[in-house]
Order: C-alpha cells, then sequence, then structure tokens
C-alpha cells in the first residue's frame, strides 16, 4: 500500500470519527434534559421553642442565726404533711454524716440477717438467684447509663442482698455473723458520737418538697398566669430574681404545672386540645393540655400556655427549657411539585431510565409548599428511590411507553 493510499485513508478515518462524535455532542444536546435525583426526606412537623415552668410554690425561709449546717429530710418531689419538720439544723457536718452513716450500716445488716435466715434460704434454688443477679446487674447498669442515680443505691442492694443469699445456698459462705459482729459494733460507736438537733426547720402546710430554689417563686401568682397581658408574660422572659440567703426550700402545693412558651403562629391545635411535649433535658414524652393561646399584636407570633398533671426530677429542677411539641412525622420520595404530571387521572411524573423516558406513577403522602413526598415502595411502576426525575415537560414521541400530557401539570 503506497503512502497516497494511506494518507487518503487516514483523512476519512478522521472525517469519521469528527462525524461520530459530533453526532454524540448534538444528540446529547438535543436530548439534555433538566432532571433531580428521587431521594428520601422525612418531614417532621413538630414545633420547638423555648418556654419556662410555672408552678404553684411557696419559698421556705429559716433563719439561721446559729450557724448550724440543715440537713434535709426529704428528697425533692415527696409528699410534706401539714405542721412537720423537713429539716434538722446540727452543729457541725460531721453529725449529718454520722447519721447518714448510720442509716446506711442498719440497711445492710437488716439485709445480711434475711440473707441467712432458713426462712429465705431454705425456699430458693442456685439457678433462679443466678437469674436475678444477672437482672439486678443489668438493671444497676441501666440506671448508670441513664444517669437515674438516685435509683442506683436500692438497686445495688437488690444486688447485694440476692448475692449474699447466693453465697449461702451454694456454701460459699456458712453465714455472716463476723460481718454482723462488725456492722454492730460500728453502730454502736457512732451512736456514741450522735447529738441532738439544734433546731427544726418546719411547714405548716402541706405540699411537695423541692429544696431547690431560683427566686423566680415569687415572680408571678400562680394563679393570676391566665389573667397576665401578653406584654406581662413576655416580661417574665427578662427578670434576673435574686435569691435571698435565709430561703431554704419550697413547696409546691399540688403536682399541677404549666409551662409557658412564643410560638410562631398555627393552626395546628386549639385551646383544650390535648398534647404531647419532650423537652431537651429529658427524653421523657408529657401530655399536656392547652390552657391558652395569646397573640402578641403587631408579630406573628402567640403566647402559649400549657398545663401538665405528671411531676418528676426534670420538671422540678428546671425553670427554662427548649421543648418540642409532637405531631405526625412523614418519610418518603421526595418529588418537586414542578415535575408533577398525569396520565389520564393517574398522577406521576417522567424519569430517564438510561437514554429513555418512562412515565411512573406517585403516591402522595404529604404535601409541602413547592414539593411533595411519595410513598417509599419497591415497585418499579412507581417512582423509585435514585430515579432521575424530569423537571421540564416532554413530548408524546419521546416517551418510551404511555402517552406524555406535560400540560398537565399541578
Amino acid at each position: 500500500m503506497n503512502s497516497i493510499t494511506v494518507k487518503v485513508l487516514g483523512v476519512a478515518l478522521s472525517v469519521f470519527i469528527m462525524i461520530m462524535v459530533g453526532s454524540q455532542i448534538a444528540f446529547m444536546i438535543n436530548n439534555s434534559h433538566d432532571t433531580e435525583e428521587a431521594v428520601l426526606y422525612t418531614v417532621n412537623e413538630n414545633i420547638t421553642f423555648k418556654g419556662m415552668f410555672l408552678r404553684d410554690e411557696r419559698v421556705i425561709n429559716y433563719d439561721n442565726t446559729s450557724g448550724g449546717v440543715i440537713n434535709y429530710l426529704y428528697d425533692d418531689g415527696l409528699k410534706v404533711s401539714e405542721n412537720s419538720a423537713v429539716a434538722r439544723v446540727y452543729s457541725n457536718e460531721d453529725q449529718i454524716y454520722y447519721r447518714n452513716r448510720l442509716s446506711r450500716l442498719k440497711t445492710v445488716l437488716s439485709d445480711l440477717k434475711r440473707a441467712q435466715s432458713p426462712g429465705t434460704t431454705n425456699y430458693v434454688q442456685a439457678e433462679a438467684l443466678r437469674n436475678k443477679i444477672k437482672n439486678d446487674y443489668l438493671n444497676v447498669a441501666n440506671r448508670i447509663q441513664q444517669k437515674d442515680y438516685s435509683s442506683v443505691c436500692s438497686n445495688s442492694d437488690d444486688l447485694l442482698y440476692t448475692m449474699n443469699i447466693y453465697n449461702i445456698v451454694t456454701g460459699t459462705e456458712e453465714n455472716f455473723k463476723p460481718a454482723i459482729k462488725q456492722i454492730k459494733s460500728e453502730i454502736n460507736d457512732l451512736n456514741s458520737k450522735v447529738e441532738d438537733p439544734i433546731d427544726s426547720i418546719m411547714v405548716n402546710s402541706a405540699g411537695y418538697f423541692v429544696k431547690s430554689v431560683d427566686g423566680y417563686e415569687s415572680t408571678v401568682s400562680y394563679e393570676d398566669i391566665e389573667n397576665m397581658s401578653t406584654d406581662e408574660l413576655q416580661k417574665l422572659f427578662d427578670i434576673k430574681p435574686k435569691v435571698t440567703e435565709n430561703t431554704v426550700g419550697k413547696l409546691l402545693k399540688s403536682y399541677e404545672w404549666k409551662f409557658l412558651g412564643i410560638i410562631k403562629n398555627t393552626n395546628k391545635f386549639l385551646i383544650n386540645d390535648g398534647l404531647s411535649i419532650r423537652f431537651n433535658s429529658s427524653n421523657k414524652v408529657y401530655d399536656v393540655t392547652v390552657d391558652s393561646i395569646k397573640p402578641i399584636d403587631g408579630t406573628d407570633n402567640s403566647i402559649v400556655i400549657l398545663s401538665c398533671n405528671e411531676l418528676d426530677e426534670n420538671v422540678l429542677n428546671n425553670r427554662f427549657d427548649n421543648a418540642e411539641l409532637i405531631f405526625d412525622e412523614y418519610t418518603g420520595v421526595k418529588i418537586p411539585r414542578e415535575a408533577i404530571r398525569f396520565q389520564g387521572e393517574q398522577k406521576g411524573v417522567y424519569v430517564m431510565l438510561g437514554q429513555q423516558i418512562t412515565f411512573k406513577k406517585i403516591d402522595v403522602i404529604y404535601e409541602g409548599d413547592d414539593y411533595v413526598l411519595s410513598k417509599n415502595t419497591s415497585d418499579d411502576s412507581y417512582l423509585l428511590l435514585y430515579d432521575q426525575i424530569l423537571l421540564e415537560g416532554v413530548s408524546a414521541d419521546e416517551v418510551s411507553s404511555g402517552t406524555a400530557t406535560d400540560s398537565n401539570t399541578e
């Protein structure tokens, strides 16, 4: 083959390649479509806002002129009877330690005596005890993980008591006489050091005791909350109260409390509706009732007052918290509203499958302002995750099956 022939063939091949590349570019330009990938999307209609807890509470004052140390007799939230002592005043901290230590030793002593009693050990099996030890251990671990330290002590006592019974039943221990003797000796020694309190802190009415005081107790009358103006209620968030030195706790009249917050205007609920609420400081969900909704003039906000009858440590120890009113949640395939088309009565979208355009049905489960959510399914006649959704209209001859009616958009 001479050089002229080779040159001719080279030119022809170059022209052929240019024609093929050009035609492919022209095809891509003429058949390019604006698409969006179908992705999974979750819509949460919950309302989040910051608010404050309001309770019917009365401060307990005590003028500690003696300079003694206060030892509380009640944990937070416990019921106190009328004309009862909520705390004792002692000369020094050692007196409080002695009493706490005595209380602990008496509990341990009682558990040891019960664990070695024939009335206890004669009616249990080692296998049952092993299972209970496992469960008690898991309870302790769970309480620690949940930071429920107030329950750890009682759960630990249950675990220790069961282990002691197991040791007697399996013969690991014959009895606990040496330990009991030692504990009794320590109890006698502590009893010799205990002194009478120098004073008692009394309350003249019944209620639920709380140690902490933040100064807000006297900023508003609980009975007057519903009658306060929006301006007065808004000012509650800006108050910086002071705690006086002689306050030692407070009493709550009842388990009822209210939560006051400012939210965007909404039609999701009305006065007297029952709602569910969750706070940032706890995963617990509370049932609340809408007491009032007060629009704030000149804004798109309202003051909402919610009430609840469930009192716990989280509610007792917080004044302000971020809250979330819980409504419906939807998860589905997100579709731009502009992409929706119809084939007859069937609502759907056109998608690109390779270089083909196909109509796929959608099952709308939620409608937003500029998008909808379609049910996530594995049925390939419906829109699937990661399908390429066409955003603009298409002609009938572009569609691989069915008839395009791109003028029938929503």
